[in-house]
């Protein structure tokens, strides 16, 4: 299985562990027992969350469903490991899984991928995972056994908010209407590409980039298992292409990113606008990105504790037709008093706003319709 699939997990557990969703690097959603999260590059998990079976062992109710955003992109999934496996392993096992007590897809374990980082099969069968995605979101509840040389295992889990969730993903791939969608296809052909992609593996960086990510002695020096798990993303904006990598590791609960600008072989390092007390400046490096695809925008969010009730955000958008650095500064948040209040950027005061042209109206429907959602969530 893929370590990005690992990301979304984490993504999960932290987002419920803080108990709200971080301004940067992901999308997430809690649909009844089920949470999506999506990352930079619209790599999406669907999970049960928490994996609290109705009847039977816990293990096996931790179940996955991954897709990216790539045009017809398949369904993948991730079973757990069962009870013991760890341990002893067990070779000539299988799974079943039921729908409404009826059994609707089998496989050996033999015929999986193991992943023992975190202790998954990882499921590639398109078709057959089509066929059962389709009746999960029909059914009410599932049923995931196991048997084999460690035991008989089952779990029973309900199904309410699987179909919601995949809504969801289809909404924020853009599928939705599209062939290619999880519930409610329609008649449009998907197109022939995206225009963003997840980084994962240094052979996907040409020369330019990776002489700086790779050398040990450089200020960003990222490992690739590192890359693999940082929610890098490339992305085509037209006149050029960009790439957000993280430099260096993270900390407790700050991933710092650089910023790459190029086209074909040939990219630089390039900066982040910013406003300082001397004025407009540039900063080498900011943390915890997000990325809206639909609306072309890039943020960031420095985090000055884990709670998220202070720290600075940056808003910027792209400008597609730039042969050089294509982000334009459009607003900053920030927000000194770590007193448990306004957690979450887009509760934090706007202290600078763009004014000029479209940036700046972007920047004013932006900060309208924060306002607008925080008046509506106190009431």
């Amino acid at each position: 299985m893929p370590m990005r699939h690992r990301l979304s997990f984490r993504i999960a557990a932290f987002v419920l562990a803080l108990g709200f969703v971080p301004a940067g690097a992901f999308e997430y959603r809690q649909i009844d027992d089920w949470a999506v999260s999506c990352d930079n590059a619209y790599v999406c998990t669907i999970s049960l969350n928490p994996p609290s079976p109705q009847d039977g062992n816990a293990d096996l109710a931790a179940i996955q469903w991954h897709r990216s955003a790539d045009p017809s992109a398949p369904l993948t999934l991730s079973l757990p490991f069962p009870p013991g496996f760890f341990q002893k392993g067990d070779s000539k096992g299988a799974f079943r899984i039921s729908i409404d007590g009826i059994e609707a897809y089998s496989v050996g374990i033999a015929d999986l991928a193991k992943d023992e980082a975190v202790g998954t099969f990882g499921v590639a069968d398109p078709a057959a995972l089509a066929v059962l995605f389709a009746k999960m979101t029909a059914g009410k509840s599932a049923t995931i056994a196991y048997s084999g040389g460690l035991g008989d295992f089952s779990s029973t889990i309900t199904l309410a908010g699987l179909s919601d969730g995949a809504r969801f993903v289809d909404d924020l791939q853009g599928r939705k209407g599209r062939t290619d969608a999880l519930v409610e296809k329609g008649d449009a052909a998907p197109p022939e590409s995206v225009s963003v992609w997840s980084i994962d593996s240094y052979k996907q960086l040409p020369p330019s980039i990776l002489r700086n990510l790779s050398d040990e002695n450089s200020v960003c020096y990222t490992d690739e298992a590192h890359l693999d798990q940082a929610d890098a993303f490339g992305f085509n904006a037209g006149a050029s292409t960009i790439m957000l990598l993280p430099c260096g590791p993270s900390g407790a609960y700050n991933q710092p990113y650089q910023l790459y600008v190029g086209k074909d072989q040939e990219f630089h390092r390039a900066e982040f606008p910013n406003v300082s007390e001397a004025g407009i400046t540039v900063l080498d490096t900011v943390y915890n990105v997000n990325f809206d695809l639909d609306n072309r925008k890039l943020s960031s969010v420095y985090l000055g504790r884990g709670l998220g009730d202070c720290g600075l955000a940056h808003y910027w958008s792209l400008d597609e037709q730039a042969t050089g650095n294509p982000l334009v500064l459009t607003h900053e948040r920030a927000k000194s008093a770590c007193d448990g209040k306004d957690v979450g950027a887009a509760n934090w005061p706007v202290t600078w706003q763009s004014t000029l042209g479209r940036h700046g109206d972007a920047a004013d429907k932006v900060k309208k319709a924060d306002d607008a959602g925080n008046a509506s969530e106190a009431k």
